[in-house]
């Protein structure tokens, strides 16, 4: 019989969930991550959600910069996810597009959207820190389909069907 976390795990393993990086800089250096637990929080303010893991590295850059950026990814963004997942992989290169907005954030121009944000409050629970962090500027990119991920994999989504409502 497994435990409930390996149970939680595996349900979770197999919800879809959309995939973001998040992007910060402290004393001069860039840092980012890839998550997959960003959700809407409120309208007023505006805030979303989402939790770190680990209080250290990137994450705990996020911690402790002043302002971030969120970026939502597009269906092509698969190896950039995988880069800023992974220890040690290439990021923020010249090849792949990154840039600096005036506030000092790391910016991926290619980001169907990306939001400005600072840490509104946040809790540790358990091994984990949720982060409700209040929206400052919403930059609209072009619209692609958003990268989705589910059961360890990236999925693309299929086109809008006619008439549905599209951002």
């Amino acid at each position: 019989m497994q435990s409930l976390s390996a149970d939680f795990r595996d349900a979770f393993r197999t919800h879809p969930a959309g995939v973001a990086l998040i992007t910060a800089t402290v004393d001069g250096s860039p840092y980012g991550l890839t998550i997959s637990s960003l959700a809407s929080l409120s309208i007023d303010p505006v805030a979303v959600s989402f939790s770190l893991t680990k209080e250290s590295g990137a994450a705990g850059a996020v911690l402790a910069a002043s302002t971030f950026m969120i970026h939502m990814l597009g269906e092509d963004h698969e190896e950039l996810a995988d880069n800023f997942a992974r220890p040690g992989a290439p990021r923020f290169t010249t090849d792949q597009g990154w840039t600096f907005l005036s506030t000092g954030e790391p910016y991926f121009d290619k980001a169907p959207a990306a939001l400005r944000a600072q840490i509104h409050s946040s809790i540790s629970v358990g091994g984990s820190r949720l982060i409700a962090a209040e929206i400052l500027e919403v930059i609209k990119g072009e619209p692609v389909q958003h990268l989705v991920h589910q059961n360890r994999k990236y999925l693309k989504l299929p086109a809008l069907l006619p008439g549905a409502a599209q951002g």
